[in-house]
């Protein structure tokens, strides 16, 4: 009894890609409330985690964003997530995983290197998951990702929080 109090109790990680960030955090996404049901509901020894590659996605967002009002929410989004989430550098062990992904993935879906090149930073953001023993949480199913990674690494874990 004591050790499944104790397994409840520990620490669990969730790196959000930026597809989930950006509906975590400006309210009019789609996305936004079932996203913050969750995190709400999660243990104060639970853990929120960025990569800086999200942060990259969402400078770039910033400056093609037309309206001033879209830009002022979008730069707030970014401190939020500054302040809020562990923000997650790329490593070298990192690469090695990404290296790895990347490779299973091509195999699976049989594309081309200039194909795969569009996924770079989605399977960037999977291998930081991987080294970072993190729940990636995502809502970009479009190209299957996640779903092939998970069919090719047994230590790959990701969930969907927009769906209530």
């Amino acid at each position: 009894m004591l050790l499944i109090m104790i397994l409840m109790k520990r620490n669990r990680k969730f790196l959000f890609d930026t597809n989930a960030l950006s509906s975590f955090t400006r309210e009019s996404n789609d996305g936004y409330h079932a996203i913050s049901s969750k995190v709400a509901s999660l243990n104060d020894s639970d853990e929120l985690y960025a990569s800086i590659l999200s942060i990259y996605e969402m400078e770039y967002g910033v400056l093609h964003a037309k309206e001033q009002n879209i830009i002022a929410e979008m730069k707030e989004a970014i401190q939020f997530v500054k302040d809020e989430f562990q923000i997650v550098p790329l490593t070298d062990n990192g690469a090695k995983i990404f290296a790895d992904i990347k490779e299973q993935y091509q195999e699976k879906k049989g594309l081309g290197k200039k194909a795969l090149i569009k996924h770079n930073v989605d399977l960037m953001i999977a291998a930081t998951a991987i080294e970072i023993e993190a729940v990636l949480i995502t809502n970009d199913t479009k190209d299957a990702i996640p779903i092939i990674i998970k069919a090719c690494r047994s230590d790959f874990e990701w969930e969907d929080w927009t769906k209530e």
